[in-house]
């Protein structure tokens, strides 16, 4: 068996999401990656289409990894059928010999599920609840036993900020990342004694395609995040970075003795208090 840990990753088909940048950043630090997504270049949203217009998908993020010397492989599937899912974990064990993180963060489109309750069609709740959670389940019941026959394993799920507070006119999407957060405590409790740890992470607004849905196509997108990160304690809206980061941490053998927990990355927006700037003229003395 390979000694060079092992990473598989959902949701990896958009070029700006972060489903890419976690990819890169485990590969950056020595894992060997399997990428995935339903479609080779994810499934759009609305926003989406001018950026993905040159965009090679997860073969391309693939070629991208391999060209900087970084180890990866892709896979194609959708998390919510057991079939895929179990088809996916298969590959990568085959391909790489074992299975040590596994990071859930395919996510369903948004669109028709952020309306009013009385507006939205139950098959549309049906698909958000089965990617968002659904998918998770499927994913990590598939990996669970290579995990346990190697009595060690990471999962990171992820969450958002909307599966804590909840956020409004997104009945379906909180109902189903606050069930990932459930999902990530009970099953945090159930696999511990195998080495196993399980995490969500819980974004708050973060600079994707994602980031602009609820705005026109002209959309002014770099202004719209400078407003938005007025509102947050260090100033700026997330970066798929930001989230990267913290799931390698979670996915690192250091990170042992942190399991079934739901963690803030938000830049400290969940604080209900209007926020102090400091004054121009105050901070060109201090500098």
């Amino acid at each position: 068996m390979s000694a060079q840990r092992v990473a598989l990753v959902t949701g990896c088909g958009k070029p700006d999401g972060m489903g890419q940048a976690i990819a890169r950043t485990l590969a950056a630090q020595g894992l060997a990656v399997v990428v995935t997504d339903l479609h080779a270049t994810g499934v759009p949203n609305r926003q989406q289409e001018d950026r993905s217009a040159d965009w090679g998908g997860v073969e391309a993020l693939v070629a991208g990894i391999t060209a900087t010397g970084g180890t990866a492989a892709s896979a194609l599937g959708d998390v919510a059928v057991e079939a895929d899912a179990q088809r996916m974990v298969a590959e990568a064990v085959e391909r790489f010999g074992r299975l040590d993180v596994l990071v859930n963060n395919a996510a369903a489109p948004q669109g028709p599920d952020r309306a009013d309750v009385a507006d939205i069609p139950v098959e549309v709740f049906d698909r958000v609840i089965a990617v968002n959670l659904r998918g998770p389940w499927l994913m990590s019941s598939a990996a669970v036993p290579v995990m346990r026959a190697q009595r060690s394993g990471r999962i990171v799920n992820i969450s958002s900020m909307a599966g804590l507070t909840a956020a409004p006119f997104s009945g379906p999407y909180s109902a189903s990342k606050a069930g990932v957060i459930g999902l990530t405590r009970a099953l945090a409790m159930d696999l511990g004694p195998w080495g196993i740890t399980v995490n969500a992470l819980c974004p708050g607004l973060v600079g994707t395609s994602r980031a602009f849905l609820s705005s026109g196509p002209d959309v002014d997108e770099a202004a719209l995040l400078a407003s938005r990160g007025r509102n947050i304690p260090v100033g700026r809206v997330g970066l798929p970075d930001d989230i990267a980061a913290a799931v390698a941490f979670l996915a690192s053998p250091g990170a042992g003795y942190i399991t079934g927990q739901a963690i803030p990355i938000d830049g400290g927006g969940m604080s209900p208090f209007p926020l102090r700037h400091p004054e121009p003229a105050a901070e060109a003395a201090v500098s």
